[in-house]
């Protein structure tokens, strides 16, 4: 059968991160959150009165949201990315 002492998870937990979650994993996670409010606010009709038909028609915030859109495309990006790097400096260290 199964050998028991590898189904017991515990053992292989370290005891001392065992309740730690790491700083950055948790700003990215309510930023994550947070964005995600104002994504929902910002583009849906009953947060601002946006809807595609507007923005296809060309109206004026047309240029303002594919700024918006690239910025939120890179600023979760460029987290990611220094988040690594911060983990990969922290291991050698």
């Amino acid at each position: 059968m199964a050998n028991e002492e590898l189904d017991d998870l515990t053992k292989f937990e370290a005891p001392e991160t065992a309740h730690t979650i790491p700083k950055g994993y948790l700003v990215l996670y309510f930023g994550l959150i947070l964005w995600g409010v104002w994504y929902l606010w910002a583009y849906s009709p009953w947060g601002s009165g946006w809807s595609q038909a507007k923005d296809l028609e060309g109206a004026p915030s047309s240029g303002f949201n594919v700024f918006w859109t690239i910025a939120f495309t890179a600023i979760p990006t460029l987290a990611a990315i220094l988040l690594a790097l911060a983990q990969k400096s922290r291991k050698k260290g």
